[in-house]
């Protein structure tokens, strides 16, 4: 049984925490998604951590951190993490994100 709590949090570049559940992550990581992807975690928290970011103009919630990364296999050089913001349930304003 897979847990729903927080895997991890990091902080962008700006200061927001960014988490990903444990939820997540099997979503991520499952044959239908990005397997490949099971390495590469800490890049994942590096990329939020260092990268870049740009918004989605169609939901100005949403956001694509990435990076370059040298040692990425088969031509591959970049890791993009899609990240949505959301609010507090008492409305006091953005919570911790999840990715």
């Amino acid at each position: 049984m897979i847990r729903s709590g927080k895997r991890w949090t990091v902080h962008d570049r700006d200061g927001n925490a960014i988490y990903l559940t444990e939820e997540r992550w099997a979503q991520i990581i499952d044959e239908a998604n990005h397997v490949e992807m099971i390495g590469y975690e800490e890049l994942i928290k590096t990329t939020i951590r260092q990268g870049k970011r740009r918004q989605e103009p169609l939901n100005p919630r949403k956001y694509r951190y990435y990076r370059y990364f040298a040692q990425l296999p088969d031509g591959v050089n970049h890791i993009v993490a899609i990240v949505l913001f959301g609010f507090d349930v008492d409305g006091q304003g953005p919570c911790p994100t999840t990715l």
